[in-house]
């Protein structure tokens, strides 16, 4: 039996398929010998991680009024049951029950409305049961908007709601440590490579896969790469984009994307999920990019849904791509993009990656709210906005991980300077990130 035979039927019997293009490069580093230890190393990287939340397909719906109403029906039913688990929220009531009587009253409710009055704020709220008008001043009322899912208490009157406290979902944990696990391996982070477009920062991308294919600097400890979405640049995005594109074919882009990606060690699990560039709808939540694009990748590579959510070694991370955050700036006042945390921030609070509904991420009517963020991770990385940014947040590592992409002329219109080619890198028995600069 020929080489190139005997390693096909090796990686045949292992549940991998290979291009002609893989065998040669598994000859040219060792042949046979080469392909058992890549095999072992993949087989030990696999025993350690888990996809715990990740979609190839999602159910299609009617997109009729039907469906939205299942959708937000099930986001307040999970929300509900979240802030059921706080202390400060008990013996909750439903609105019409709430309505028919006089008194100190806990509800769960929906933000349908909120108006401005010289007094203070009135608000439109719903549960399951119905709705109800409240009222409120303006310190509690201020952080309240539309489509949050808050608990209040507050006292009813003639049917109509005075509130005196609000809850947000949050954290129901403010004491929770940030997690170390006891190995020695690395993650690795990044974001919005953004191929194909005339600003792809190509030769610093190159020092960056020379670093970690080098071995210094602890450069070996990184068996795993999470990159969080806009992987190419894409084709009519925005309007005259074909202006700013070295490359006009998308399947151009990701081929040149996975010949980059094909020169990284691959004894490293790289996790990669769209963005609203990459060949996906755009509606949220986005599926795992398709079979035409991930044949053109080496087996080391990882697809996953916008959003996901997997286990690494124990360690518990959201990826988002992070459409949402320019929602929070449009609708929170003093927000701007060089917060990305305080934004981040925000769709915890919410336990909800794509809360406010009508802006500028649509939203695909499930009958399962994709979005929730059921379970509190132990990282949380987003990109999108290409600020470079990380917090501790309760316990939580927050990332707003970096772009491989200059400054755009819409950035330059908008006076926003990006955080280019900065990589954070979480060494799991350590706290914190390591960030390194290839500027």
């Amino acid at each position: 039996m020929n080489e190139k035979k005997q390693i096909l039927e090796l990686l045949w019997k292992n549940g991998i398929i290979a291009t002609p293009s893989d065998v040669d490069k598994i000859i040219k580093n060792g042949g046979v010998s080469y392909a058992l230890e890549m095999l072992t190393k993949k087989n030990n990287n696999e025993k350690n991680y888990e996809i715990l939340k990740s979609r190839d397909v999602f159910d299609a719906t009617a997109g009729k009024v039907e469906s939205f109403k299942k959708l937000f029906q099930d986001r307040y039913s999970k929300i509900r049951k979240i802030l059921q688990s706080r202390v400060s929220i008990s013996s909750v009531v439903d609105i019409e029950y709430a309505k028919k009587n006089e008194g100190d009253v806990t509800i769960i409710g929906m933000i349908l409305d909120k108006r401005e009055s010289k007094f203070g704020y009135i608000f439109e709220i719903e549960d399951l049961s119905g709705s109800i008008v409240a009222f409120s001043d303006q310190n509690v009322g201020k952080e309240i908007l539309p489509d949050d899912i808050i608990g209040i208490k507050g006292y009813v009157k003639n049917g109509k709601l005075t509130i005196k406290e609000i809850t947000y979902p949050g954290i129901d944990n403010i004491n929770k440590k940030e997690k170390i696990v006891e190995s020695e391996n690395g993650i690795v982070f990044l974001s919005d490579i953004h191929v194909g477009s005339k600003m792809f920062m190509k030769e610093n991308f190159l020092r960056f896969l020379d670093w970690i294919n080098s071995g210094k600097d602890h450069a070996k400890k990184i068996k795993y790469m999470v990159i969080a979405g806009d992987l190419v640049d894409g084709i009519g995005i925005y309007p005259n984009q074909e202006k700013d594109l070295e490359l006009d074919d998308i399947y151009d882009q990701y081929n040149y994307l996975a010949n980059l990606i094909s020169k990284i060690r691959d004894d490293i699990t790289i996790f990669m999920i769209p963005g609203n560039h990459d060949l996906v709808r755009v509606a949220e939540p986005q599926p795992a990019l398709g079979n035409d694009i991930r044949s053109m990748f080496t087996n080391n590579v990882i697809f996953l849904s916008n959003p996901s959510y997997i286990s690494i070694e124990g360690l518990k991370i959201l990826i988002y791509h992070g459409s949402s955050l320019n929602d929070v700036i449009d609708l929170i006042k003093g927000m701007k993009l060089e917060m990305a945390d305080r934004l981040m921030i925000e769709l915890v609070k919410r336990r909800h990656l794509a809360p406010f509904y009508g802006k500028n991420v649509p939203i695909v009517p499930l009958n399962d709210d994709f979005m929730v963020m059921d379970e509190i991770p132990d990282i949380f990385v987003t990109g999108h906005i290409h600020v470079h940014k990380e917090f501790n947040y309760y316990g939580i590592l927050l990332l707003n991980a970096s772009t491989w992409q200059k400054q755009t002329e819409y950035q330059k219109m908008h006076n926003f300077n990006p955080n280019p080619c900065i990589v954070s890198i979480k060494y799991l028995n350590k706290q914190g990130f390591v960030n390194l600069e290839f500027k």
